[in-house]
């Protein structure tokens, strides 16, 4: 088979494969979307400036108190709008506890890195802490 048809196969297999509902994306199915719709949840009232309500669904037991709007206020007010969000990696332990890593772009292109320490519950998963930067995944293969 010439490369030229192997690489029509294959971009063949992967428009079939996306057009059925497959996807690579680990935030698209399973803890991966749990973990991705808390995100984009409290991004977006953070976004839209709802700190009270972005202060409102901390996790219990997060270790410190959770963040009150107006100390959510200080460290996002500055950022300039719209913003997109791309969560990069995630990891969790078996009693649900874990973080991801994501990048939030600003209204003026700036990338700004998060951490967002959460904990999946049920159906969801609830954020705990956010925290600039990000956290290193090791994984043992």
């Amino acid at each position: 088979m010439t490369l030229t048809r192997r690489l029509t196969a294959t971009a063949c297999l992967t428009l079939t494969l996306t057009a059925c509902g497959f996807s690579t994306d680990p935030f698209d199915y399973g803890d991966g979307k749990r973990i991705r719709l808390a995100v984009e949840q409290l991004f977006g009232e953070l976004e839209r400036a709802d700190y009270t309500a972005a202060a409102s669904h901390w996790c219990d037991g997060a270790g410190a108190a959770p963040p009150t709007a107006d100390e959510l206020r200080a460290d996002f007010t500055d950022l300039a709008r719209p913003w997109k969000t791309k969560l990069v990696s995630s990891q969790h332990t078996d009693d649900g506890t874990g973080f991801a890593n994501l990048t939030l772009t600003d209204g003026g292109g700036a990338g700004h890195p998060y951490n967002v320490d959460f904990h999946l519950t049920g159906d969801t998963a609830e954020v705990c802490d956010v925290d600039t930067g990000t956290i290193q995944i090791d994984v043992d293969v």
